[in-house]
């Protein structure tokens, strides 16, 4: 009788799947598509209700003076979650096609990217109005918090969702593209005289960087895990006083059903 040695995983099975060069420009090309799509948005309903969103289109050193009122804020409340939400669903849906066989339930993934939209939208409405009655010079910010925290999280269910093994690959490739992408239009925000123009180009920069800053770190990650032959953000590796509990779990979940049996039989069988 031979024995069954389990052969130990060869360096290629460690870590993400491979992403090459054609799927990084697709990734790249993919999220920025989306993101241009909710600008297309954006400034399509800002030309349709320019009337009602002077403030936006006007000079900005004057902009604690303008009196604001309700309809601005709900027409550009209304005008952020639509291009937000068709361009976090359009790039959520575009980067899960550059990898079908590693993206699997998409349908799942748009519909919470869907209502992780309302969510988020519902709890920004206060805001909205807060700021709006305050101090409105703050409004730019607000927008772009609401922008930078949607696009994050869309990105994050649809790794938690389509990709669960490595879905902490995917917390902190998207925390690093947040950061940049932030960086960035702070960056831009000092330089540019008008900061109206960063309204239409946050969305094609926070996706453009989640598709890029992601891609490089999940290769950089995955060449890591192969080098040194350790899944170190597979979510099936376990650390300090978890060591152990996986392992325990698989063999209570492997272990045979026990057959129904009649009493005579059960009294038999275990004599």
């Amino acid at each position: 009788m031979t024995e069954e040695i389990q052969a130990k995983p060869t360096p290629a099975e460690f870590g993400p799947p491979r992403i090459n060069f054609s799927s990084f420009l697709l990734k790249i090309l993919a999220s920025l598509s989306g993101g241009i799509s909710g600008s297309l948005i954006l400034l399509l309903i800002l030309f349709l209700a320019s009337s009602a969103l002077d403030p936006l289109t006007g000079n900005f050193e004057n902009i604690e003076s303008i009196e604001i009122s309700p309809i601005f804020t709900f027409i550009l409340m209304m005008m952020i979650f639509l291009s937000s939400t068709i361009g976090n669903i359009l790039s959520t849906w575009l980067l899960a096609l550059t990898e079908k066989g590693r993206y699997t339930r998409i349908s799942s993934a748009i519909y919470q990217v869907f209502i992780i939209s309302i969510i988020i939208f519902i709890l920004m409405v206060p805001v909205y109005f807060i700021t709006a009655a305050t101090n409105i010079a703050v409004i730019p910010y607000v927008v772009a918090l609401h922008i930078i925290i949607s696009a994050q999280v869309s990105a994050l269910i649809l790794e938690i969702i389509c990709n669960y093994r490595y879905s902490l690959v995917g917390v902190y490739g998207i925390t690093f593209s947040i950061l940049s992408s932030a960086g960035l239009l702070f960056a831009m925000a000092g330089v540019l005289k008008d900061p109206q123009i960063l309204l239409f180009a946050i969305l094609p920069i926070v996706w453009g960087s989640i598709g890029f800053v992601q891609s490089i770190f999940t290769m950089l990650y995955g060449w890591m895990a192969r080098t040194y032959d350790k899944d170190f953000l597979s979510t099936q590796t376990v650390y300090g006083n978890d060591y152990g509990k996986e392992v325990e779990n698989e063999e209570v979940e492997a272990a045979p059903k026990t057959k129904d049996e009649a009493g005579g039989d059960f009294l038999r069988h275990n004599e």
